[in-house]
């Protein structure tokens, strides 16, 4: 078993291959007001987001995102800084 601050690949795969069916037994079948809703805005005027928008981010990033992110840390090392992703951005570009 590893601390929280080490990381372990296999852990990760065990940890990720359980999101989907958990986002799916926790979303599935409830009121739209529960998938759909959202808090508004914040403060600093940026909207939240629902339970919907963050299963769609999830999903644009594991099919649009995630090859860039792992060449980033291949070639530059863990210490980089990932270029921001915004999903609603890209689907506004499509």
């Amino acid at each position: 078993m590893t601390s929280l601050t080490e990381f372990s690949l296999a852990e990760a795969i065990a940890v990720l291959t359980r999101a989907p069916a958990t986002l799916d037994a926790l979303l599935r079948g409830l009121p739209d007001v529960w998938v759909l809703g959202n808090e508004g805005r914040t403060k600093d005027g940026n909207e939240t987001w629902s339970a919907f928008d963050i299963v769609g981010h999830l999903i644009v990033g594991e099919r649009t995102d995630w090859m860039p992110r792992a060449r980033i840390i291949l070639e530059k090392g863990e210490a980089r800084v990932f270029d921001p992703f915004d999903r609603l951005l890209r689907q506004k570009r499509k």
